[in-house]
């Protein structure tokens, strides 16, 4: 699968210098530093690195009625036993199955006359997270559920395994250095110094992978007889991270690190 690696352009920097007496004066780019002055350049860089999803995250719920709420709660029960088996059969294991929710609660209806007593009606649902590790298979998988007990197909997130986004982390970590080192090249030019190392180092989490689309596309078919197949796809995955950076500077002419 192709992966790109972005540099994205980053924040405002900032160039101090701390003078020999141990004040810290500011100066702009186009000054030139004292000779002999300790000078420090502080940037903020960012990038980001892409991959194809090589696992997903579907959400469904299993959802059941009674007119009181053991009838509901053994209903439910069937359903997800039901629906439990054909994910295993299908390669979805008890490992890749967690609960999300679980609640059974009453349901007052409006009476269809006026006056009458409300309808009571006890739901019971049963909510699961199905981590799918061929993206290629989440229609299918869909469809397992649905035509086996699952009511409501929730959400469906394409994502990254734990190495995969790993991997990536890695790879936007490097772009974001070479941004910031970059800028702060540049700015060094501009004030007639040269950077001779690195004072401090500060990373910023990019959150969780996200799809370039944000999120998956997804058109759901009745599961019957003969009907063909849900249709669920998603672009590639996105990581992104940010680094703050103090260099070390000095006069030009000294060696650069």
């Amino acid at each position: 699968m192709s992966r790109t690696i972005r540099a994205v352009a980053g924040v405002a920097v900032l160039l101090l210098i701390a003078g020999c007496a141990g004040s810290t004066p500011s100066i702009s780019a186009d000054q030139s530093p004292t000779p002999g002055s300790d000078s420090t350049i502080q940037v903020a860089g960012t990038g980001s690195a892409d991959a194809e999803p090589n696992q997903a995250v579907v959400r469904v719920s299993v959802v059941a009625a009674g007119s009181d709420a053991a009838t509901a709660r053994q209903r439910l029960a069937a359903n997800t036993s039901r629906m439990r088996t054909a994910l295993a059969d299908a390669g979805v294991g008890d490992d890749r199955v967690s609960t999300v929710r679980y609640d059974i609660y009453q349901d007052r209806r409006r009476p269809p006359e006026e006056g009458a007593e409300p309808r009571i009606e006890y739901r019971a649902s049963h909510t699961f997270e199905l981590t799918v590790t061929d993206p290629d298979r989440v229609g299918s998988v869909v469809d397992t559920a649905v035509g086996n007990g699952a009511s409501e197909v929730d959400d469906v997130t394409f994502t990254l395994s734990t190495e995969r986004r790993r991997a990536l982390e890695r790879q936007a970590r490097s772009a974001a250095m070479a941004d910031a080192r970059s800028k702060a090249r540049a700015l060094a030019t501009d004030a007639n110094l040269t950077v001779t190392g690195v004072d401090v180092i500060q990373t910023t989490a990019g959150g969780a992978p996200r799809s370039a689309d944000e999120g998956a596309s997804m058109t759901e078919t009745p599961v019957a007889t003969g009907a063909p197949p849900s249709d669920i796809e998603s672009g590639p995955v996105t990581v992104r991270t940010s680094v703050r950076v103090v260099y070390e500077a000095a006069p030009e002419g000294n060696e650069t690190a």
